[in-house]
């Protein structure tokens, strides 16, 4: 009872510190420009032995303050210097966050201009879950895509996102062949839309794959 009596108190003293963090913070970046960078984040190593195993706990807590952060810049100054850093921090305290990941690829980009940062996150979601999530390896693949102009990495992670267990399988082995298609890779387009009609239980995926294995073969003619 004493130890966990204990470990409340220290978490209560920890989130009282990072409210009064961040109002410094704030302080800060309204005095003088931040520059978008992962290092004026410390490393999840430097903070987790403080955790006493509420690395999960935390990582709500900062999503909860990075949405209300990303809320009040978008009705305000449109500045977000802050925003890589907390989200970065979230995945790494909580891997298995799913809801930041998909933050990462859809907004940090455009709010922060950074593509690179998302990446780095959105691998880091990679490693965690593979291909058991479909959206994750989307967002990534379509990242290259949009940013960097690589067909041939947006085919092949919308690839890993075409056989995760979703319904959307059919249209992101389309996708992944298109994008083979465009980086001239037509055999690993076919290749794909193949594994994938072998592997599907849902015929209406399968039907979908069928016709667009079919019409790709009738252009290689």
């Amino acid at each position: 009872m004493k130890k966990i009596v204990v470990s409340c108190v220290i978490i209560i003293v920890l989130f009282t510190g990072i409210v009064l963090i961040n109002k410094r913070l704030t302080a800060i970046r309204a005095a003088s420009p931040v520059l978008e960078s992962m290092a004026y984040l410390p490393g999840s190593e430097r903070i987790t032995p403080f955790m006493l195993g509420f690395n999960t706990t935390y990582a709500h807590y900062l999503w909860i303050k990075t949405v209300i952060y990303t809320g009040d810049h978008i009705g305000g100054d449109r500045q977000f210097g802050w925003l890589i850093q907390m989200v970065d921090m979230i995945t790494r305290l909580h891997p298995h966050f799913q809801e930041a990941y998909e933050f990462a690829g859809l907004m940090i980009p455009d709010l922060c201009g950074s593509p690179d940062a998302a990446m780095i996150i959105l691998q880091r979601g990679i490693n965690v879950y593979g291909d058991t999530k479909w959206n994750i390896p989307f967002y990534l693949g379509m990242l290259y895509y949009k940013y960097y102009k690589d067909n041939e990495r947006a085919a092949a992670y919308i690839s890993i996102a075409a056989q995760a267990p979703s319904d959307h399988s059919g249209k992101l082995a389309s996708l992944a062949a298109t994008f083979y298609n465009k980086a001239d890779r037509g055999a690993d387009a076919l290749g794909v839309l193949a594994f994938l009609y072998e592997t599907s239980e849902n015929p209406e995926v399968k039907r979908h794959i069928a016709a667009k294995i079919e019409e790709l073969s009738e252009k290689k003619e």
